[in-house]
């Protein structure tokens, strides 16, 4: 009896690793996902010829929504910086965020 009592218990611990296991994985894999999703962003925005202050938004196909904000952080003579945001959520509450910047030199013409 007692040894039937100990294998329950210790099953039931495995049974709760194994499921902490999943949930993990699960979460890496969104992770994943997302940053693939905020990189491809990212890319597609300093491919741009030129940019302007703007917000686009993104659903992906395996539900996954993402948004690009692009805005002017500084303005001198020749130079332009903005800052670009890539926000990807997911459900039930995940959330990933990438900036970066991109200048601009005006040459004349």
């Amino acid at each position: 009896m007692v040894a039937i009592s100990i294998l329950g218990i210790a099953l039931v611990a495995l049974f709760q690793l194994f499921s902490m296991n999943l949930r993990s994985v699960k979460k890496s894999e969104d992770y994943s996902k997302a940053l693939v999703h905020a990189r491809s962003i990212m890319d597609e925005t300093y491919a741009l010829p030129q940019l302007t202050d703007s917000s686009e938004s993104f659903d992906f196909e395996d539900g996954f929504r993402g948004t690009r904000t692009i805005s002017l952080k500084s303005s001198e003579e020749k130079v332009k910086m903005y800052e670009i945001t890539a926000t990807v959520s997911w459900l039930p509450s995940g959330a990933l965020e990438l900036r970066g910047l991109k200048t601009y030199y005006e040459t004349e013409e």
